[in-house]
């Protein structure tokens, strides 16, 4: 049975931990079927108590058309408290379809994107990279991360593969430019989210490599591009880094949502072999979400050491993975009372509440980054 076929029974689980942790497996994962997405997504729209995480969770999957008259017809109807989280799926929506839906959609995404949408649609070749170096320049210049210019860019790049209008050597020449400088520019990272677009496995050792760059907005792109591929061939050449502490958090992520046998064990040696409790807690949390009873050795070695973890929903990890399973254990119930009493509302603010709950380390981060949280200020 496949890592698929093992999710599905679960996809939408009455118990919310248990969701929340097909949520988190599925996040990153990017074989996801579309019509699971749709499910997940009336699911959501069908208890409330599912909808902000379900929202947050399907937004890397394909928002196709059965999706998108969901969104239409039920987000007149949501609560205004959630209703931006309805609207950044919105804006995921490829250029053609939202066009397509333009009169139903055109209050829920900003105007800018409209005309960048035509733009896209209809543009020229020379249009369009115009607006592409506009984006560029303007990431470039800007005092901090500019997060609308950077999707703007990622749409752009986007078109410009779709249609052709680069090749492999252009990406080839950007790409030894860009390897001789200590950081990449924002040209440099949107040619490598280019080479997912456009699967060219002969990166795969030089996309690897860098993953012991300090540059969380590279490491994002790279980490994702890598998962795109589905190989063991980048398996092999991403397990050294899980054994070092600055690559660890990014490595693990990649190898996480490669559901091979060979990734499995990549992640049981890796587990061995470290000796800090924070590497040992991602490779474990991987290792849950591989969904495989082969890692069952570690998986014990670790709940013995009965830690609280800094970067992982340890409790909430153990019982998603027993759980999904079909497994046992006299700890599952203790875990699950575990996750339940760490996200209950505080019943006295302090302050004006934000949240429902806490921040979870797979959420994401609350400074807006747009990065998960154990990957931002959370590490």
């Amino acid at each position: 049975m496949n890592f698929l076929e093992k999710i599905k029974p679960h996809l939408i689980s009455e118990d919310l931990l248990i969701q929340e942790t097909v949520l988190y497996a599925l996040h990153d994962y990017p074989n996801v079927p579309e019509e699971w997405t749709n499910e997940l997504l009336t699911e959501a729209f069908r208890n409330e108590k599912k909808l902000s995480s379900t929202l947050i969770y399907i937004g890397n999957q394909t928002i196709n058309e059965e999706a998108v008259k969901i969104l239409i017809e039920k987000i007149p109807k949501m609560d205004k408290s959630k209703l931006h989280l309805a609207v950044g799926l919105c804006e995921q929506i490829e250029p053609e379809l939202a066009l397509k839906y333009k009169e139903q959609l055109e209050k829920y995404i900003r105007k800018d994107l409209w005309s960048l949408y035509k733009l896209l649609v209809h543009g020229t070749e020379e249009q369009v990279y115009s607006e592409y170096g506009q984006q560029l320049n303007e990431l470039e210049n800007a005092d901090s991360f500019n997060h609308d210019a950077y999707i703007k860019a990622k749409k752009l790049a986007a078109c410009i593969v779709k249609k052709g209008w680069v090749t492999e050597n252009e990406i080839d020449i950007v790409l030894e430019e860009q390897l001789k400088e200590e950081w990449f520019s924002f040209n440099g990272i949107l040619n490598v989210y280019m080479i997912g677009l456009m699967n060219l496995e002969k990166y795969i050792p030089i996309l690897a490599k860098l993953l012991v760059r300090d540059d969380d907005i590279l490491l994002e792109e790279v980490a994702d591009v890598l998962i795109r591929f589905q190989s063991d061939k980048v398996v092999k050449e991403v397990a050294p880094y899980l054994k070092q502490q600055e690559s660890v958090i990014f490595a693990s992520s990649v190898i996480e949502n490669i559901k091979t046998d060979l990734a499995v064990q990549v992640l049981r040696d890796a587990y061995r072999a470290a000796t800090e409790l924070d590497e040992q807690d991602l490779l474990i949390e991987a290792l849950c979400h591989q969904l495989s009873e082969d890692a069952l050795p570690e998986i014990h070695e670790h709940i013995k050491k009965d830690s609280t973890s800094g970067l992982v929903d340890i409790e909430l990890t153990f019982y998603g993975y027993y759980s999904i399973l079909g497994l046992e254990h006299p700890e599952k119930e203790d875990w699950k009372n575990a996750v339940l009493e760490s996200e209950q509302p505080n019943p006295i603010p302090s302050g004006p509440v934000q949240n429902e709950h806490k921040v979870g380390r797979n959420d994401p981060c609350p400074c807006g980054s747009g990065k998960k949280y154990k990957k931002c200020c959370g590490k």
